[in-house]
């Protein structure tokens, strides 16, 4: 899909199986579909607000059909879409508090980390329990070292930036984004991806405004890499990062 140069073929195939998924007997197949086709394809090209209402779909038809996992995807899935989509940090926590809840009792522990990390970065931008929240981040990235999970740590720093830009705390971002390395690896074709790679680009505008010589030179070209990648998806029909140039 977007990460490829080809987001419209993508979204092809995304409505390919749409259309598969209506044909008699498919209907084990709904929710690990839709977790897939919004998830990764169909936001490369449509607003991401459009994937809310299918996500939910998703979820309600899992948990109908018996098919937990695919359901509490298409769960935690739709609850980083609605953050990245702008809804109140007071109403997205009480959105996360509630499917945490959902997930316990449904003993999803793995996509369970997925919702604690997002509650947890927007408690952080609220400005509540900033070291406990600190604490729990520093305790996944460890998790995620000694499993080997590159997906998860990519995440957490991922969103760990998102609190030190917001937070305008610019020299540790910088040094997040050096330490990490390139995240978009780990987080191919997750709009979290896309997200990242905004981020990063203001995180060297703003150290090539402080720096000098070749210093700045360096930050402006590692900024001019990442705004690259967001033209190119833009021209390739991206509406999500229209705002972004």
């Amino acid at each position: 899909c977007g990460p490829f140069g080809k987001p419209h073929e993508g979204c092809e195939m995304a409505k390919a199986a749409d259309l598969i998924l209506e044909r008699p007997g498919m209907r084990s197949s709904t929710a690990n579909t839709i977790f897939v086709t919004q998830c990764f394809c169909y936001h490369w090209t449509s607003p991401l607000q459009d994937t809310i209402e299918p996500l939910l779909k998703g979820y309600q038809a899992g948990l109908e059909i018996g098919d937990t996992d695919s359901a509490c995807k298409c769960l935690a899935v739709r609850m980083y879409h609605l953050y990245f989509t702008g809804l109140s940090l007071g109403s997205i926590q009480k959105e996360l508090e509630a499917a945490t809840h959902v997930l316990t009792q449904l003993k999803q522990d793995g996509t369970q980390v997925f919702i604690i990390l997002l509650l947890t970065t927007v408690k952080k931008r609220r400005g509540l329990d900033a070291e406990a929240c600190d604490d729990i981040m520093d305790s996944m990235l460890a998790t995620a070292s000694s499993t080997g999970d590159f997906t998860l740590s990519a995440l957490v720093n991922s969103m760990k930036l998102e609190v030190l830009v917001f937070c305008q705390e610019w020299r540790q971002a910088l040094e997040l984004v050096q330490k990490a390395g390139n995240m978009r690896l780990f987080l191919s074709s997750l709009f979290g991806s896309v997200r990242y790679t905004f981020l990063e680009a203001l995180t060297y505008l703003k150290a090539a405004q402080s720096a000098s010589g070749w210093k700045k030179r360096q930050m402006k070209k590692c900024a001019h890499k990442a705004m690259q990648l967001i033209r190119v998806w833009a021209k390739n029909g991206n509406v999500n990062v229209v705002h972004y140039l």
